[in-house]
């Protein structure tokens, strides 16, 4: 049987989430979910995304569909805020398949050269894990925060489509670490038609489209035509 994930995508709707210098968490988490729902699918995993627009998404929402659908590991997607620095993730205070996805989601973050503040573990007044996307679900969960919105150079790592596409991969690889699945290189963009080829390359910059979904978009029976039919209209 598939491997089951669940992705919380921090924050949406009327909750921005943090937000710094005109750009807003809710934005951000959707990217990379996206991002990594679409590199998990493509090893054979199965995703559920608590949310895939700009809508309302409360914490105990998150909670109540993850443990619905009973998935192997669950992951919180969030951005950090208070002028700090780096990457940082939450397991549970009990340690296990949690810590180890947290540690190898890490590995991937800074494998893409973000720094990071730590893996960590934080306890409420009652020693139960604080954080309820941890302590209320059934399967391992994580929380990680990619990196401080209020802090310019920090932000700068992760500031475009594309570079918040890259870590929503980044944790998809740390996740199929978790899992024992070897990670598959990407099939680099390709066309003997190097018009099209040009094409494929400007609307992936201008529309923020990733390398997969222009593949698709090159192999579709006419796609070579699409695509630069595409790019001509973005002019």
């Amino acid at each position: 049987m598939a491997y089951k994930v669940f992705l919380g995508v921090g924050h949406g709707g009327t909750d921005t989430g943090a937000a710094a210098d005109g750009y807003r968490e809710k934005d951000m988490t959707l990217v990379m979910a996206l991002a990594c729902q679409q590199e998990l699918a493509r090893h054979g995993v199965l995703v559920k995304l608590s949310r895939t627009t700009d809508e309302n998404d409360p914490v105990n929402e998150e909670v109540r569909e993850c443990n619905a659908y009973a998935p192997d590991l669950a992951l919180d997607i969030h951005v950090n805020a208070g002028g700090g620095d780096g990457f940082e993730a939450y397991y549970t205070i009990g340690g296990g398949k949690g810590k180890s996805l947290a540690q190898a989601i890490e590995q991937e973050v800074k494998a893409l050269g973000q720094n990071s503040r730590g893996c960590k573990t934080r306890a409420g007044s009652s020693g139960r894990d604080y954080y309820a996307f941890i302590r209320d679900t059934a399967c391992p969960a994580v929380i990680a925060e990619i990196g401080f919105i209020d802090n310019a150079k920090d932000r700068a790592a992760f500031d475009t489509a594309q570079e918040q596409q890259a870590f929503g991969r980044a944790y998809a690889r740390g996740i199929l670490a978790t899992l024992g699945i070897a990670a598959q290189p990407e099939t680099p963009i390709a066309s003997e038609d190097a018009e099209a080829m040009i094409a494929a390359q400007t609307i992936k910059k201008k529309a923020g489209l990733e390398d997969q979904t222009i593949r698709y978009l090159l192999n579709y029976q006419y796609g070579e035509t699409l695509v630069k039919k595409l790019a001509k209209a973005m002019e």
